[in-house]
């Protein structure tokens, strides 16, 4: 056996091996949010399972029941359509030839705003606090994702 043909078939299995890690970090992110916009009884849980279909589910859950403005950090009020549809940017900014450096910062700033204030949004409703004291989780967990998934696979549904 050549080496070509090594590297080859070892090159192949560590694709492979990536795959199945991707695969399972996504089904992973799909049942935690699927399980917590069930708890706060969102009728269209299976949005979970759509990438983008996740943000617009997980605002429309924490939006759910403040009419038409939605207040963010309970300062800043923003039409309930923005707050719910503010995932549209950062794919938009994805076919407008900017810096690569600034399309991060900014994505990483709406991530930070928008979806962690859904998450603390969503956080206050299933663990039945304010939303001022899951701001700050909130805020962390847009930027790091997996502490969301943490959270919504450890609750338990007791309000």
């Amino acid at each position: 056996m050549s080496t070509y043909g090594a590297i080859l078939g070892a090159s192949i299995g560590v694709i492979l091996l990536c795959l199945v890690v991707v695969v399972a970090c996504y089904v992973l992110y799909a049942v935690s949010h699927m399980k917590a916009l069930k708890a706060l009884g969102y009728k269209n849980a299976w949005l979970a399972w759509i990438p983008y279909g996740v943000f617009y589910a997980c605002a429309d859950a924490a939006a759910e029941g403040e009419g038409e403005k939605v207040k963010l950090f309970g300062s800043l009020e923003l039409p309930a359509m923005v707050f719910k549809l503010w995932w549209i940017l950062p794919v938009a900014l994805l076919f407008i030839p900017v810096n690569g450096t600034v399309e991060n910062v900014i994505t990483i700033v709406l991530n930070v705003v928008f979806l962690g204030c859904s998450y603390a949004k969503m956080y206050a409703k299933l663990e039945g606090k304010q939303e001022s004291e899951t701001q700050a989780i909130g805020c962390v967990s847009g930027l790091i994702p997996i502490i969301a998934v943490v959270k919504f696979l450890s609750y338990k549904g007791n309000n």
